[in-house]
């Protein structure tokens, strides 16, 4: 027989059916509904698995009290990144667009796209500027 161990339960995450929410701060859930999407860095090429990525808004929050929509921290607005590409998508000339929950389009500052998703990152042909 074993010793004693300790064993967390918990519920069962429906990724169709995630629910959003009108603060800027991610709730556990959908953290974790962000993960088992997309459990890579999103940025192109990335390979980092860690659970420890920022999960950012893919549309810039907007407070709902200076006009934003309510709902946008949602799971089809939400991705995976590292600290370093995360401030990449926020301060540089990488621009991105999901366009599917979980399918997100890169442009980078030398008008190449690419198209990343849980498969892996698929550059797009003829898309230089």
């Amino acid at each position: 027989m074993a010793g004693p161990c300790q064993v967390t339960v918990k519920p069962v995450i429906d990724l169709a059916n995630q629910a959003p929410v009108d603060g800027y701060e991610i709730p556990d859930r959908l953290r974790e509904a962000t993960h088992l999407r997309n459990p890579v860095d999103m940025f192109p090429y990335a390979t980092n698995t860690s659970r420890r990525k920022d999960i950012d808004h893919t549309i810039a929050y907007l407070d709902p009290g200076d006009g934003g929509p309510p709902g946008q921290t949602a799971l089809e607005n939400l991705g995976p990144f590292i600290r370093y590409h995360h401030r990449i998508k926020t301060h540089s000339g990488w621009q991105v667009k999901q366009v599917f929950n979980g399918i997100f389009v890169w442009r980078s500052p030398h008008g190449h796209h690419y198209l990343v998703d849980h498969t892996g990152t698929h550059p797009i042909p003829g898309t230089a500027a």
